[in-house]
């Protein structure tokens, strides 16, 4: 692996370059002497990553760390008493632990006085006055993020997560798109193999050009990647037909997957993980919509009605594990943001990994991202650690499970009344936004054309007819395309506009396969 920091450094890492309200870091109590290391993974690497230096001006602050007398004449610092920006204040929704559970936390659903207005001022002084003030937050941070806030984020991941090897650590990103550029630029190299269901999310196969890497698609069920097709593909691997060595990086969205929605369950999840131990593989765990997991759908029933858990620790037992949680190696790279749980505009996220693999992110943060915007940071400090707390932050997160759970039962609820099972058919999601929906081009008048010519004639028939609905092919990462798939959302529009919009895409296929009206 590449060597730790050396200790100049780590002691910049704990000072932030004499920002104001600087903190150490704190090591989460799972870092214990009964865990085993991370392995030495550092073979997986890139040219380009490996190569990345320690950037000199952060560690000139290092001397600061050793001696607070010193008289610094060496940061471009602006000072903070030019910055333009006096205060910031944020309101955020506050509800008590039982009442978090009856629904959303909406004006009329809380008691007078659950709503608190949350301030961020400048400290004249820079004498770190509070933990994380609007000084520190204006000013230039390390590549780490706030340690303020990453603080917040390693008890969490520990709480949730509770990794199983000893050396691991958190960095925070510009929400996971960036992550999964930035180790996409870790690990692979021009001509490499990765290998990543066989649908996915646009920007990732487009984040995956630019690089030349060469993408595997691994055959999906109902439960996401196939675990058999991933092991048949890396067992069989014939480096001379494929012109190249056996692929050294799995992505995965494992928990409600963009498009499919699919979600695995725990036993794909740890036949997979095995598989990568067994083909040293690294994994890159892309995982927003880990806490919209669902409670079942029941047919028939109010969509509005959703059962909740009675507690924070019941609601941690209903989740999946993660595949960090599985993780005895350090091979997982987890991707976590705050995109589908809070707002995507913020553009804050974090990545949990080995202490070798974080010390790379940082590298490249140094020299790209450098940090998310203080000002998102600083929100985020504040609501988290000033106004929920861990606790309140789960609370958080099991009403956006009701909410979501509520928005897919309206829109499965819909397809049930209004779209035709001769022709399609689709998998309840349980965990995230999407809904993914099969078509039967073999049933459908102009089958010889092809699949995507089926495709297309239905996209533009529901265009004509009012709904936007997103054809299979936009996400497809093998070049052939094995049936008509249709990719529908349910994250922001109302129950009432959802029914109308699929009665409406009803109509479509109705027509299209001729069919009775």
């Amino acid at each position: 692996m590449v060597p730790p920091p050396h200790k100049a450094e780590t002691e910049l890492l704990d000072h932030s370059d004499s920002l104001p309200g600087a903190i150490k870091p704190v090591v989460p109590q799972s870092h214990t002497e009964s865990k085993p290391i991370a392995l030495d993974l550092s073979h997986h690497l890139s040219i380009e990553s490996k190569i990345r230096q320690k950037s000199l001006l952060k560690v000139s602050s290092s001397y600061l760390a050793r001696d607070p007398e010193l008289l610094s004449l060496a940061a471009g610092l602006p000072s903070p008493s030019l910055f333009p920006i006096e205060k910031i204040t944020a309101s955020v929704p506050i509800a008590k632990h039982e009442s978090a559970r009856n629904g959303l936390w909406k004006d009329d659903g809380l008691l007078p006085g659950t709503r608190r207005d949350l301030h961020k001022e400048k400290d004249s002084s820079l004498k770190g006055h509070s933990e994380y003030d609007l000084s520190g937050a204006l000013q230039y941070e390390q590549g780490t993020g706030s340690k303020q806030l990453l603080k917040f984020l390693k008890r969490h991941t520990e709480i949730v997560h509770n990794p199983p090897y000893r050396d691991w650590d958190c960095i925070m990103t510009g929400g996971n798109t960036h992550a999964m550029e930035t180790v996409f630029r870790m690990l692979i190299n021009p001509g490499d193999y990765i290998v990543l269901e066989e649908f996915a999310f646009p920007e990732t196969v487009e984040g995956l050009k630019p690089l030349r890497a060469r993408m595997v698609g691994i055959d999906m069920d109902a439960e996401g990647m196939r675990s058999d097709s991933l092991e048949q593909l890396l067992e069989t691997w014939d480096e001379a037909a494929r012109g190249g060595k056996r692929p050294g990086v799995l992505y995965t969205v494992p928990t409600g997957q963009n498009p499919t929605g699919a979600t695995m369950s725990v036993q794909r999840r740890s036949e997979i993980y095995n598989i990568c131990v067994k083909y040293d593989l690294v994994i890159i765990e892309d995982d927003p919509y880990y806490f919209l997991q669902m409670s079942d759908y029941i047919p028939g029933a109010d969509p509005g009605v959703v059962q909740v858990p009675k507690t924070n620790d019941e609601f941690l037992t209903t989740l999946l594990p993660s595949m960090l949680s599985m993780d005895t190696q350090g091979r997982v790279l987890r991707l976590d943001s705050f995109s589908k749980v809070a707002a995507p505009g913020l553009r804050c996220g974090w990545i949990t990994g080995s202490d070798g693999f974080v010390e790379r992110v940082l590298r490249h943060n140094e020299v790209g991202l450098q940090f998310p915007s203080g000002v998102s940071m600083a929100v985020l400090h504040s609501m988290l650690t000033e106004a929920w707390g861990q606790d309140g932050y789960l609370d958080w997160l099991v009403n956006l499970r009701a909410e979501y759970t509520s928005r897919r039962n309206a829109i499965v609820s819909a397809m049930d009344k209004f779209l035709p099972r001769e022709v399609c058919d689709w998998v309840i999601p349980s965990a995230g936004m999407f809904v993914w929906i099969r078509v039967d081009y073999t049933k459908h008048p102009h089958k010889d054309n092809g699949i995507e010519a089926v495709e297309r004639e239905l996209f533009e028939a529901g265009i004509e007819n009012k709904v936007l609905i997103l054809p299979g092919t936009w996400f497809k990462v093998n070049p052939e395309a094995r049936d008509v798939f249709f990719r529908a959302t349910f994250a922001s529009v109302s129950a009432k506009d959802m029914a109308v919009a699929i009665k409406r895409f009803g109509e479509v296929l109705r027509k299209g396969f001729a069919l009775q009206i």
